[in-house]
């Protein structure tokens, strides 16, 4: 649908997006020898140390729910014929959580607690592909 709202990207997160449109899962990871932590969402320093020094890394795509909620009724209209779907908080096995969606429905709800998943990309807008999750 071209009406759904497009991700906001700038200078700090353009690397991220553009990757996403290439089906491929960047990250940042500070440069610190002491630190050395992948860092989601996109900045201009690291929220452990506080390091300046920033690059893109690929990490795993691979991570496990922490927590889901069913969407029924979203926000946005746009959204309305892919209802019912999963929100998703995802620990990737890197470090960060990551908030996103199961790119289909489970079988069932029972063990998606702590059920392993790996990053995949799904269309969005006409532009932009986005990183959903798929349970493995």
């Amino acid at each position: 649908m071209s009406d759904k709202p497009d991700p906001r990207i700038n200078a700090i997160n353009r690397a991220f997006w553009d990757a996403c449109n290439r089906d491929e899962f960047l990250l940042q990871r500070c440069k610190a020898p002491a630190c050395g932590r992948f860092v989601y969402f996109p900045r201009v320093c690291c929220p452990y140390c506080g390091g300046g020094d920033l690059e893109w890394a690929q990490p795993s795509g691979l991570g496990r729910i922490v927590s889901f909620s069913r969407i029924h009724r979203p926000q946005h209209p746009s959204f309305f014929d892919e209802a019912p779907y999963y929100f998703i908080a995802v620990e990737l096995a890197e470090g960060p959580l990551m908030y996103s969606r199961l790119d289909r429905d489970p079988e069932s709800e029972d063990g998606l607690i702590g059920h392993a998943v790996k990053v995949v990309f799904a269309d969005h807008t006409p532009k932009q592909r986005l990183p959903f999750f798929r349970l493995v």
